[in-house]
């Protein structure tokens, strides 16, 4: 970046965006091509089938499914050879859970694709532990159009809208106090925006950056948009937009009037894993709906919360070919019913996904979704951040065998890296409490229990 602005006097507010930009144009030619605007018509045409449509259709992919992971991805090639059970009866395949695919994560890839032509995804999910996904390019393709059909179609989205997006990539130092605390992607016509820095005194620059690029609409991680909604509408500062995404929690309803009071617009609720094995979001109708070419779900273990019954959720993957997840736990909470009406898609109640705490820091910043430190290459089997005072922090880990101050090291720079110079404890442990569920808390802050 010296190198940039020493020849060619360009800031490097520029040279972040060039870089940007140019990661954003290998991407679009990922996600989209020629072929997009077909994959769309038919998720928009599957809308309308009946429940008997919907129960041959699963049937036969899921067929496919069971069959192709049987005969090519290792994992289940050693299960059925010891097994005579039918294996085109999903009851008879085992139950798998993030911990075992993260003991074997290559076993679970088809072998008739080759590891560096796929694209990979990373995770850490309700239960903080790492997780790398690999997808094939087809599925790469299928996965944003179904979110063109079901997500931003119907809220008037187009696929060229300009937009913004608020995530934990570093793209600021984070010890910077002015601004920009964003990147512009011109590939993507993306505003993407720092999670890190949004506080009361940085509002009105993320105000500011909002009304320059004039996105259409906003993703995000529920508590992030919230946090910055709540500091907007303080200032009495409101932007139109044709609708927020929000993603990673659930949404309350103290959380959507004020959002939707700030941006003018409806709040669509996602609900789905980077591992592509469900996918659910809400129509104009208020209605949460699920999308069935993403998996085929079974209700796990379950339990009344509230007087509403909820289960595990556990479902097989339809979408990804490269690393078919089948029966995969997902550890989540669900109402443990759905209703399917003909010419509808099937709709599911109330999601309990996660809802971590928010993080408070002595500046005012408010942090969510941190737990993106816990990546798969630091030997850490579990990992959970505890908040106990605006500058201290403790991270409660299970170890992998082998970890050592290298490790140690590592994860200590990667959370001063997104909080600035707080003080840390790392607290080895033997295990973690766990709920019924599976769950514990990845994220905890002492300063508002």
């Amino acid at each position: 970046m010296n190198f940039l602005n020493q020849i060619y006097n360009i800031s490097p507010y520029s040279i972040k965006c060039l870089m940007a930009s140019a990661k954003g144009s290998l991407l679009n030619r990922l996600r989209y091509d020629k072929t997009t605007n077909l994959r769309v018509d038919k998720y928009l045409e599957r809308e309308s089938w009946s429940k008997s449509d919907w129960t041959e259709w699963i049937e036969v992919k899921q067929s496919t499914i069971l069959s192709e992971a049987r005969q090519y991805v290792p994992y289940y090639q050693n299960y059925w050879s010891q097994s005579n059970s039918d294996f085109q009866d999903i009851k008879n395949w085992p139950i798998i859970s993030k911990q075992e695919i993260n003991k074997y994560p290559d076993h679970f890839l088809d072998i008739r694709f080759k590891k560096k032509d796929l694209y990979q995804d990373h995770t850490s999910g309700t239960t903080g532990t790492p997780f790398n996904i690999f997808l094939d390019k087809n599925t790469v393709k299928e996965q944003y159009a179904l979110f063109q059909a079901r997500v931003k179609g119907k809220f008037g989205i187009d696929l060229n809208d300009s937009w913004a997006i608020i995530g934990a990539q570093r793209v600021t130092p984070i010890k910077q106090t002015k601004p920009p605390f964003w990147v512009y992607n011109f590939s993507s016509k993306q505003l993407y925006l720092s999670s890190l820095h949004i506080a009361k005194w940085s509002c009105v620059d993320y105000y500011n950056a909002i009304k320059k690029y004039q996105p259409k609409y906003l993703v995000g991680y529920t508590n992030s948009i919230f946090e910055l909604a709540r500091e907007m509408l303080d200032e009495n500062l409101k932007f139109p937009l044709k609708a927020i995404i929000t993603n990673g929690e659930p949404v309350n309803s103290i959380q959507k009037n004020i959002i939707e009071s700030v941006f003018h617009c409806p709040v669509i609720e996602t609900y789905g894993q980077a591992e592509l094995v469900s996918f659910a979001n809400t129509f104009p109708n208020g209605k949460m709906y699920l999308s069935p070419e993403m998996g085929n779900i079974e209700f796990g273990q379950k339990q009344k919360i509230d007087g509403i019954n909820f289960a595990k959720l556990i479902s097989t993957g339809l979408l990804n070919k490269a690393m078919p997840l089948i029966r995969y736990d997902t550890n989540d909470l669900v109402q443990d019913t759905i209703k399917h009406i003909n010419g509808y898609l099937p709709e599911i109640g109330k999601v309990l996904g996660r809802n971590d705490d928010v993080l408070t820091l002595s500046d005012g910043r408010k942090i969510v979704q941190i737990d993106g430190i816990f990546t798969s290459d630091l030997k850490i089997r579990y990992g959970q951040i505890i908040q106990e005072d605006f500058d201290s922090f403790t991270i409660n880990i299970v170890l992998e065998n082998n970890w050592n101050d290298y490790y140690k090291s590592k994860l200590i720079s990667a959370l001063k890296e997104r909080l600035g110079e707080v003080k840390i404890n790392i607290n080895i442990m033997s295990s973690f409490e766990k709920t019924w569920a599976g769950k514990f808390r990845v994220i905890t802050s002492r300063i508002n229990s």
